[in-house]
């Protein structure tokens, strides 16, 4: 019984070769970036808007080194959680000062 070994790296400056885990893991971070964008506009806010921008970071790094083709989801997901993030503080902060200033709802009484 031999053991085979793995193949070499790519040198410097070639994309990987197919099938070397190289192209396949690096789209879905374009993918993924978008997908936690579009929801924390939609209802997480913070939760998934900072993962979106960490993805959408990496996704453009990613397309940069040759890693990756979608990039464009990438940056398209990075701008939507710096949206979700700006849009939840904002809220924070209104609901912060309308809590302070005692003009916030008092959900525990009747109408």
């Amino acid at each position: 019984m031999t053991d085979v070994p793995p193949p070499p790296p790519p040198a410097a400056g070639q994309p990987p070769m197919p099938g070397a885990g190289g192209n396949e893991s690096k789209n879905n971070l374009g993918t993924i970036s978008l997908v936690l964008g579009i929801i924390g506009i939609l209802c997480c806010g913070l939760f998934t808007g900072i993962p979106a921008i960490i993805v959408g970071k990496n996704s453009k790094k990613a397309q940069e080194q040759g890693l990756a083709t979608n990039g464009n989801l990438g940056q398209v997901g990075f701008i939507l959680g710096i949206i979700a993030t700006v849009l939840s503080v904002i809220g924070l902060l209104v609901w912060g000062g309308l809590i302070a200033t005692g003009n916030a709802i008092d959900w525990t009484t009747t109408v």
